[in-house]
């Protein structure tokens, strides 16, 4: 009797390790994960974290990232050649090769940017010299458009790190600076075009690696245009080629290997300077100084400020080239 309920314990004790027995990951970086299986499919691993304290978080690795599983019971999964072209016959696609360092992911979309201009510069001192009003304000219209297109390819054997480029094209509205005095007779009437070149480094935050933190700065190109009109006399402004910087950070989310949202918030920093002799109305060309008199500078326009922006864009690959 006693025997038996010795083998009974011993038994139990047994099914209970089997139950709670270690499974190991091997993944491609080197790590060495402690775990027990708990789900497994084409794309991903499902895993609890093996040992004391006992937790019932559930991670999950891209079966792209991982060597090999061994199992309590002895088994080995090999996954070395998941993602491979094996068959012979069926050719391997980057997209397959998303988040590894084999692809090169491009993405283009467009977006809503919100810009708070500051006003306080020579257009505003310029503004109340003509209208003779030191309280007169400058407004702005502060949406814009931007379009872009990114790279991004992925650093190191973690996966967890990117870096990339990107080329921005943004149109300010015809309104983005806009005042108006004495009944509509004086007038400002300014817009921008942005022509911007990026660099930005990424680091994964999560495991599934599709939420990036970016940070990203930036050399901003731009040109003015619009109208003045003083008096009743309207002049077409151009500018000389306006340049400047900007600094961001921000999120990409990744919503699939194929749409990406991604936000920014950041500060801009650009002056664009207006060209001479080149603010044509009908009765022939004119200069905007900053002060009464000919001896006036030239009317500089600030363009700086703190900005945010959103946007969505699609995503397609390419292979890295060896």
């Amino acid at each position: 009797m006693i025997m038996r309920k010795v083998f009974l314990a011993a038994l139990f004790i047994s099914l209970t390790v089997n139950l709670t027995a270690q499974d190991t990951l091997f993944v491609r970086n080197g790590q060495k994960i402690p775990a027990v299986i708990v789900e497994k499919n084409d794309t991903e691993i499902r895993y609890r974290k093996y040992g004391p304290p006992a937790s019932e978080a559930v991670y999950s690795v891209f079966v792209s990232d991982v060597l090999s599983i061994h199992y309590s019971d002895g088994i080995i999964a090999d996954y070395s050649q998941a993602g491979q072209n094996t068959a012979g016959n069926v050719p391997e696609k980057p997209i397959d090769n998303a988040f590894t360092m084999k692809s090169i992911r491009w993405s283009f979309g467009a977006g809503m940017d919100h810009f708070n201009r500051k006003m306080e510069d020579d257009l505003l001192l310029f503004w109340r010299n003509v209208t003779a009003n030191p309280k007169a304000v400058i407004e702005g219209n502060p949406v814009s458009i931007p379009i872009f297109l990114r790279m991004n390819m992925v650093i190191g054997n973690s996966g967890r790190n990117r870096i990339g480029d990107e080329l921005q094209l943004m149109f300010t509205p015809v309104d983005a600076i806009n005042a108006s005095a004495l009944n509509g007779s004086y007038e400002l009437r300014l817009k921008n075009f942005y022509y911007n070149i990026i660099i930005y480094y990424g680091h994964t935050l999560n495991h599934k690696q599709n939420l990036i933190a970016i940070f990203e700065p930036g050399v901003d190109l731009a040109m003015m245009s619009g109208y003045i009109k003083l008096n009743n006399v309207k002049y077409d402004l151009s500018a000389n080629l306006g340049v400047g910087f900007h600094q961001a950070a921000g999120i990409d989310w990744l919503l699939s290997k194929r749409i990406m949202l991604s936000g920014r918030a950041g500060y801009r920093f650009l002056k664009t300077k207006e060209s001479h002799e080149d603010s044509r109305s009908s009765t022939g060309f004119s200069s905007f100084r900053v002060g009464p008199g000919a001896t006036g500078d030239l009317l500089k326009v600030r363009w700086n400020g703190a900005f945010y922006s959103i946007g969505l864009s699609y995503s397609f690959y390419t292979k890295m080239m060896k």
